[in-house]
């Protein structure tokens, strides 16, 4: 039996510390499309001499880049990779296992986060996202900047491997990724009429932290798994204090 042409690609900004072993790790596909918004230190010039196909376009925000990539790709099969994450071999060889199946739409991937190098306990709860997709089956949501979730007609299976994140490697970078996707976010539920609540302001850090250090067990992880609480814990209550602001200005006007 023939297998299935998997397209793997990335939208990057700034990627040369991670990108070399984001590429190798998907050299076992068909094709990887790269598309890159202005990179400064060598990110596309590394994907192109490693054999990936790069595009360069304005960053037209997170899930329209996504789809734009997508589009851009020669097989059904696509599979979504950050420019900070890496295949591990048995992942890559499950997902070529998978892509056989002609029963399932999609493929939700466990995703590992290193913290100062180190991975998370195996029995802390990973977060699991939907990256691999058959084309015409799912579509990245067109009302999101942020955490772009898809929307997928058919069934989604969960892969037992686990992606390898190193872009939360330096605690300061994690803590400036959260802020940033905060705002965005609130900006999101904003323009969706969503409304900023004083009394959900008061509870959402404790609240967050609380799910995510003790009942998805990141406190297995230890130090590392403080720093992932403390880190969703500042998203949420930034998140609820910007859409609160934007509520705010919006009856002052």
């Amino acid at each position: 039996m023939s297998r299935t042409a998997i397209s793997a690609f990335l939208v990057t900004l700034n990627e040369a510390e991670h990108i070399s072993a984001v590429i190798d790790s998907l050299s076992c596909f068909e094709e990887v499309v790269v598309v890159d918004s202005g990179s400064t230190d060598g990110t596309a010039e590394i994907a192109r001499r490693m054999g990936a196909t790069v595009y360069q376009r304005d960053w037209l925000g997170y899930s329209k880049q996504k789809a734009l990539a997508a589009g851009l790709c020669k097989h059904d099969w696509l599979f979504n990779v950050d420019g900070d994450e890496v295949v591990p071999p048995a992942l890559a060889e499950e997902l070529i296992k998978l892509a056989a199946r002609e029963d399932i739409s999609a493929i939700k991937i466990p995703i590992n986060d290193f913290i100062l190098g180190e991975p998370l306990h195996r029995l802390s709860r990973k977060r699991k996202i939907i990256r691999m997709f058959k084309r015409g089956f799912a579509r990245y949501p067109e009302d999101r900047t942020v955490h772009e979730n898809l929307e997928v007609d058919g069934a989604v299976v969960t892969a037992h491997g686990e992606l390898h994140h190193f872009g939360y490697s330096a605690p300061e970078v994690f803590f400036a990724k959260q802020l940033k996707y905060a705002v965005l976010r609130a900006q999101d539920k904003h323009r969706c009429g969503k409304r900023g609540s004083i009394a959900k302001l008061s509870f959402i850090f404790p609240f967050t932290f609380i799910k995510v250090f003790l009942i998805r067990g990141l406190v297995f992880s230890g130090y590392r798994g403080l720093v992932v609480a403390m880190a969703e814990s500042v998203y949420a209550f930034s998140k609820e204090l910007q859409l609160l602001g934007l509520r705010m200005s919006k009856t002052h006007e």
